[in-house]
């Protein structure tokens, strides 16, 4: 390989299964012998109205935003916690702390990383792991696709966000390199809310 190249080795894994979480991080191990850095970013929406959530669009969420969460964290830990340094990163969202219309599902899901995420850093941190968590506003994504084609809502919600615009990918990858990196090795179990203060004004 080259003087100052990357190798990288990419996976497809379905984090809602048990067998696959594990294939996946023996694979990571036997090709990097380490894992240093977990990022949570798995999630989908689910956005129905309370009346009418099916238990399969519930149980879909729970799987997918929140059981995945912590069975592919313990499962990276176990090898952090041998090497006594590692760091969990979440990507939970404000809709974990606002009370949104169809979010019993995907706001309860993301309610519930705010506080695993404390849990996990009391519990894991005497073996030097620490756990952190991301929440976005609305940022601009494939999930958020169909909101950002409605021209006058967005006029309308950019005008209460005291920054005056919208997430880009950009602003949570620095968050996110920050929390990966040695300058925030003395922070754990907390989640950084991102979003321009709309959370603020909501």
């Amino acid at each position: 390989m080259p003087v100052g190249a990357q190798r990288i080795v990419t996976q497809t894994v379905d984090v809602t299964r048990h067998a696959a979480i594990r294939r996946g991080v023996e694979a990571a191990l036997r090709a990097f012998h380490r894992i240093d850095v977990l990022v949570n970013n798995a999630g989908i929406w689910g956005g129905d109205e309370a009346l009418t959530l099916t238990r399969r669009t519930w149980d879909a969420v729970v799987e997918t935003d929140l059981t995945s969460v912590f069975f592919v964290s313990q499962a990276v830990a176990r090898s952090m916690s041998k090497r006594r340094y590692g760091k969990i990163i979440t990507v939970a969202s404000t809709s974990g702390v606002m009370a949104l219309p169809h979010g019993a599902a995907y706001g309860t899901v993301k309610a519930g990383l705010f506080h695993l995420t404390r849990i996990l850093a009391v519990e894991w941190g005497p073996y030097g792991i620490r756990v952190t968590g991301i929440a976005p506003g609305l940022f601009r994504t494939d999930m958020t696709r169909d909101v950002f084609a409605d021209r006058a809502w967005l006029r309308r919600r950019r005008a209460e966000i005291p920054l005056r615009r919208f997430g880009e990918p950009d602003d949570v990858a620095g968050l996110a390199v920050f929390l990966a990196s040695a300058a925030s090795d003395h922070i754990t179990g907390q989640t950084f809310i991102i979003d321009g203060g709309a959370s603020l004004t909501t």
